[in-house]
C-alpha cells in the first residue's frame, strides 16, 4: 500500500482493492473508471479533488473540486452523481493530471459526534 500512495494509480481497480477513498492519486482514466464503477461497488462519490502530478508528489488545486451529493441516495441518484464526477474529471483532464476520490457507502455514513468520537 505504501506504493500506492508515493505513486499515480492508473489502474481503477485498485482505487477498489486498496480502498483508496480520499488518498489515492489516480490518473484521469483510472479516476473516470473508478467513478463508473463505484454505483456497482455501493459508492457515492462525494469529491472529487484534482491537481497536478509532480512524481513524486500531488500538487492539489483548489480550482479543481467537484461536489457531489451527500448520502444516503437512491441507486439511480448515485448512478447519475457518478456519472457527473466522471464527465467533471474528462473536463478537467486537459490541466489537470491526478485526482483524488472521496467516496462514502450509498446507505450513508457515521457521522462523528462527541459521543462517538475515537
Amino acid at each position: 500500500m505504501d506504493s500506492a500512495r508515493a505513486n499515480l494509480v492508473t489502474l481503477p481497480s485498485f482505487f477498489f482493492v486498496l480502498n483508496g477513498s480520499g488518498w489515492m492519486k489516480l490518473a484521469p482514466e483510472a479516476a473516470m473508471h473508478a467513478c463508473r464503477g463505484a454505483t456497482e461497488a455501493g459508492l457515492v462519490v462525494v469529491r472529487v479533488e484534482g491537481g497536478i502530478w509532480q512524481n513524486p508528489g500531488f500538487e492539489a488545486r483548489v480550482d479543481c473540486i467537484w461536489d457531489g451529493i451527500d448520502p444516503p441516495a437512491t441507486s439511480s441518484e448515485t448512478s447519475i452523481n457518478n456519472g457527473n464526477a466522471a464527465a467533471f474529471i474528462g473536463q478537467e483532464a486537459l490541466t489537470h493530471s491526478a485526482f483524488v476520490l472521496t467516496c462514502a457507502p450509498l446507505t450513508g455514513y457515521r457521522h462523528r459526534t462527541s459521543t462517538n468520537a475515537v
